[in-house]
């Protein structure tokens, strides 16, 4: 018989297996439970700590490039962008270098009459095309504070290229500076304007004869005070300097004709703007425009002396007027002459009117007086010689817009005395013997 005591206890024992039975069975899915929710919080640090850091590494970046951009934006301010473009001609600027080039050329045909020559028969008559002028420009700025031209012609028989101008020149101021190297001598406003901005097809015969196209390029060196800039106000233009004398261009520094020459030109604006004073068309003046200027050149070879003077002025209006006056005198002493001291002068005055804003009509008369008599081959002499021009330019382009780039240019110039001497470049054959010498010319002019 089993005894009250054991069944007891085995009651208990069997309660308490049941009950550790449930209890294992109870918290066995709770610890899962637990561990699942760890092991997430655990993934979602983990992934706040990974995008805490691709966030730092992405500010890094970001600080990395402004602070690359910062110094490319220091560079570009020094050296600027590369540009290139067209504003009244094609352009190249790298900061603070600007490149200029161009390129144009003079068409023309010229028709000649002359009477009573020295040839075989009394009156001869030519006429033909040539290629006047093809230069090639190459002018800027390097540094921002040097201006610069380079310039080469070819020439008109076989084409072979020769240098014209080759000069800098550096403005240490608003006022002040100085140019070196071989330019146009500083002398008559007329040779100072550009061949491609004058009003008749060509310059005079009395600069051709007496004034600056008869020195044409000098090489020196010359200080400028006011520069006839017209950003800076200035009214003064000033250019004075040591040169070889003139005509010294394409010369060593032993074989220039003359030993030195000194010249100095004086330029005043009573009022208008400095561009409009650089040809001699009042078309786009903008306002009126006046300007007296004067100059001297001193040029030497051993005791010989030649002097040339000019005085000149040029007004413009806004309704398409034009007026240019000038006077030359030309002194040569008895050591360059090889005879008596000589005075030859001339006087020039010109006029052109827009009769709108394509079509312009002109007329120019000028006159040279020498000292001595001129001799012609035929015998007869003459020391008077007068040349009367009257001409008309056409500026192509819608409302002639394009300008000096592309214009026609028609003249007749009527030389009653003859010339002094052949000036072929201005379709003048020869001096003949006092007769009358026609020349029609017929001129267009292209620039790019």
């Amino acid at each position: 018989m089993t005894n009250p005591r054991s069944r007891v206890i085995a009651a208990v024992a069997g309660v308490f297996s049941l009950s550790a039975a449930a209890w294992a069975v109870d918290s066995a899915p709770v610890q899962s439970s637990s561990d699942a929710k760890i092991r997430e919080l655990e993934a979602k640090v983990a992934a706040l700590e990974q995008k805490q850091t691709s966030v730092s590494d992405s500010n890094a970046t970001i600080e990395s490039v402004l602070r690359d951009a910062e110094q490319r934006s220091k560079l570009l301010a020094t050296s600027g962008t590369a540009e290139a473009g067209y504003d009244n001609g094609f352009y190249i600027r790298q900061g603070d270098f600007e490149l200029r080039p161009s390129a144009w050329m003079q068409f023309r045909n010229v028709i000649n009459y002359r009477q009573d020559t020295a040839g075989a028969k009394d009156d001869e008559f030519d006429q033909g095309f040539e290629i006047r002028r093809m230069r090639l420009d190459l002018s800027g700025s390097a540094f921002n504070q040097i201006e610069y031209k380079f310039q080469w012609e070819a020439n008109r028989e076989g084409g072979g290229v020769t240098l014209l101008d080759a000069w800098a020149k550096w403005m240490i101021n608003n006022d002040w500076g100085v140019r070196v190297g071989q330019f146009k001598d500083p002398l008559t406003h007329e040779k100072l304007i550009s061949a491609s901005r004058q009003l008749a097809a060509d310059r005079s015969v009395l600069d051709n004869i007496l004034g600056g196209s008869l020195y044409d390029r000098v090489q020196g060196v010359t200080v400028i005070y006011g520069g006839a800039d017209p950003n800076k106000g200035n009214p003064w233009n000033i250019e004075f300097g040591l040169t070889d004398g003139g005509p010294s261009k394409n010369t060593n520094f032993t074989k220039h004709g003359f030993d030195f020459g000194l010249v100095a030109r004086a330029e005043y604006k009573l009022m208008g703007d400095w561009r409009d004073y650089r040809d001699f068309t009042a078309k786009g003046t903008s306002k009126d425009l006046l300007v007296v200027g004067g100059a001297i050149d001193w040029s030497q070879a051993g005791d010989a002396n030649l002097v040339i003077g000019t005085v000149d002025g040029q007004w413009e209006n806004t309704a398409g007027l034009g007026v240019y006056g000038a006077v030359i005198l030309a002194h040569r002493d008895d050591a360059f002459t090889g005879g008596d001291d000589s005075t030859d002068f001339g006087f020039l005055v010109q006029a052109g009117y827009m009769l709108n804003k394509s079509w312009e009509v002109f007329g120019r008369l000028d006159v040279t007086l020498f000292d001595d008599d001129v001799t012609f081959a035929g015998g007869g002499s003459e020391d008077t010689f007068y040349e009367l021009t009257l001409g008309a330019n056409y500026y192509m382009g819608p409302n002639g817009s394009y300008g000096h780039r592309a214009k026609f240019t028609i003249d007749l110039s009527i030389l009653p005395n003859g010339a002094p001497s052949a000036l072929d470049s201005l379709g003048i054959l020869d001096a003949n013997d006092g007769g009358t010498e026609v020349v029609l010319r017929t001129q267009f002019q292209l620039m790019i």
